[in-house]
């Protein structure tokens, strides 16, 4: 399922790219590179959502992430 997750976004590299930075639910930061596309506005990334557990929801990421994870977990209170 598709859902919005809160994040910052920033400009990448080039026009058409941006960087989203996800905080963790462990509290770090995640950057992964995506299309403009995969954005909406300043503060959301599309992902997919693909668990959850507590407080928590495993999203899996448009693009493999700075550190090379696809999925990660976040707060449900990011989710959309």
């Amino acid at each position: 399922m598709t859902v919005r997750i809160n994040c910052t976004i920033v400009d990448g590299l080039v026009p058409n790219e941006k960087i989203a930075q996800i905080r963790r639910a462990d509290g770090k930061i995640e950057e992964v590179e995506v299309p403009v596309q995969s954005t909406e506005g300043s503060d959301r990334l599309l992902a997919s959502e693909i668990g959850k557990r507590d407080n928590d929801v495993l999203i899996e990421l448009p693009r493999e992430s700075t550190s090379g994870r696809w999925r990660v977990w976040v707060n449900a209170s990011l989710v959309l």
